[in-house]
């Protein structure tokens, strides 16, 4: 007999849960084009009109979609590609891949993620199926909230961390079929090519119909396959991008079944 939602809910509970979400708030790392956050509160318990208090807690956010934790829709890129409200809430739960490149960031702040990093992941992981959330763990989400330590600029201002390459994002679409993609670092290009004006990356996961998840956090706590990320945001209309809650849901080693 099938197991019902119940059952499998009740499965999942005994998982460990794990945040991939950086709280935002003023003052955090993001793209150096973009303008800060602002907060303002416009309700309090203690102030009010005279001495009366509200009764509630208000506030009033002001900061561009890509902020924080965010999710980027191909519209954000790709213009006519999908929108945050066209994006389904059945690719809000996917299996979750995680491709590991410390060790080539430590010998290379600029490493520039290709084919073979993708390959060598899965000769010791198995291949990536489709429909999976790819996410790149090179260590920067340890800098955060350090702005400095993130953006790693050398004497002349030009940012060093890593990135994705085209190419090896191509093989995740075109050769595996993944849904998404997504990473510790601030853009998806390494700094330097962004840097010098360009995000071939960005461009093209986007143009791919494909949609990522920026600044993720604690990547170094879940295994590189076998877990379920769930990523979830708001529904503005036409919605370009906005802060997104991740999660990953990963089995207990005592919990998993065994074969035989």
């Amino acid at each position: 007999m099938a197991d019902s939602l119940l059952d499998v809910l009740t499965r999942l509970r005994t998982c460990e849960w794990v945040d991939l979400t950086h709280a935002f708030g003023p003052g955090i790392p993001h793209y150096f084009a973009f303008p800060d956050e602002e907060r303002e509160t416009l309700f309090h318990f203690d102030e009010g009109v005279g001495s009366v208090g509200t009764g509630f807690l208000a506030h009033r956010y002001t900061h561009i979609g890509q902020w924080g934790t965010h999710v980027d829709p191909p519209a954000h890129f790709a213009r006519g590609g999908r929108t945050l409200d066209e994006l389904p809430v059945t690719e809000m739960i996917l299996p979750l891949v995680v491709v590991d490149v410390r060790a080539q960031v430590a010998a290379d702040v600029d490493h520039l993620v290709t084919p073979a990093d993708i390959e060598a992941h899965e000769q010791q992981h198995g291949r990536i199926g489709p429909g999976s959330f790819v996410a790149l763990l090179t260590g920067w989400g340890a800098r955060w909230p350090d702005g400095e330590a993130m953006a790693n600029r050398d004497a002349d201002g030009v940012a060093h961390y890593p990135g994705w390459g085209v190419d090896a994002l191509r093989c995740l679409v075109e050769e595996r079929e993944v849904a998404a993609v997504g990473h510790d670092t601030t853009d998806t290009d390494p700094g330097a090519v962004v840097g010098g004006g360009s995000a071939p990356a960005e461009t093209y996961i986007l143009a791919a119909d494909k949609w990522q998840i920026e600044l993720l956090a604690d990547l170094d706590r879940v295994p590189a396959t076998g877990a379920l990320v769930v990523a979830t945001w708001p529904k503005p209309r036409e919605g370009s991008g906005f802060p997104a809650r991740v999660f990953a849901i990963v089995e207990r080693e005592e919990t998993r079944p065994t074969g035989g």
